[in-house]
């Protein structure tokens, strides 16, 4: 399938809780696994209660040379519920030390489990910050996912790293707007694009801009283990948002949208 990298350069714009929203939604063909790859460590053990083992560096283990990518994963996969989806997930501790020494191997010798065609692999990366051990698979990934709020501080931040993220590899480099931003989405795209032309002297269409998300606190609440799904969580506002969103993103990744992806996205609407 495809390797969608999801970070962030300013602010805290719920990177992690966007990574699990999109496996959630995604349809269950494209065997969706959520890796927290966050080399400051990770949230979702602690805000899901799951187990410490197994996790990213079981995985970077068992990818280390391996030959099939879902033996790989079996050793560091956990699962998650999410309303009737089960999100297969890697787990990372907080502190990011196991993160950090993790990621080498599964850039490098173990690249092959990242880059799965069989699967949608979200890599959680946090905040993307210069020397940041997370570029390597940011080079890997057909989409790269930048999140920030429509806010003249997090914009220029955003703005200032387009150089280096319009250069990262030869995936797609899409800017998602969320939730708590002043700007639209025209007027965004339309500052960094001529940043891109102007300062850069690059392709107009080498980044694209996507949202806003919705302020959607029962959602996130549902997506932190706070809140149970109910029956009808496919239609909380942020969850159809993720929907359309992966959508959007299909014509960025290696396969279109398929049947049961386009009903999902119609059901829950």
């Amino acid at each position: 399938m495809a390797l969608l990298a999801v970070t962030y350069v300013k602010g805290r714009p719920g990177v992690t809780t966007t990574a699990l929203g999109l496996a959630a939604v995604a349809p269950a063909e494209a065997r969706p696994v959520v890796i927290e790859a966050d080399p400051s460590g990770g949230d979702l053990m602690r805000r899901l209660d799951l187990a410490a083992t197994p996790g990213v560096v079981d995985l970077a283990a068992a990818a280390r040379g391996a030959i099939n990518p879902d033996d790989a994963f079996a050793a560091g996969l956990q699962s998650v519920t999410v309303g009737d989806a089960t999100v297969p997930v890697v787990v990372a501790p907080a502190g990011g030390a196991q993160t950090r020494a993790a990621l080498p191997e599964l850039t490098g010798t173990g690249r092959a489990v990242l880059t799965a065609p069989e699967r949608l692999v979200v890599a959680d990366c946090g905040r993307l910050a210069l020397g940041s051990p997370a570029w390597p698979l940011l080079r890997l990934a057909d989409v790269v996912l930048v999140m920030v709020r429509a806010r003249t501080d997090e914009l220029a931040h955003v703005r200032e790293a387009l150089a280096e993220l319009v250069d990262v590899g030869a995936g797609s480099l899409v800017v998602l707007l969320a939730p708590g931003g002043v700007y639209a989405a025209a007027e965004v795209a339309d500052v960094l694009t001529r940043h891109v032309v102007d300062e850069l002297a690059r392709d107009p269409e080498a980044v694209s801009v996507l949202g806003p998300l919705p302020a959607d606190r029962k959602a996130a609440a549902v997506l932190g283990g706070e809140l149970l799904a109910g029956k009808r969580w496919r239609r909380l506002p942020l969850i159809r948002a993720y929907a359309e969103l992966y959508g959007d993103l299909t014509t960025h990744l290696s396969t279109a949208p398929s049947a049961p992806a386009r009903h999902a996205r119609e059901e829950a609407r």
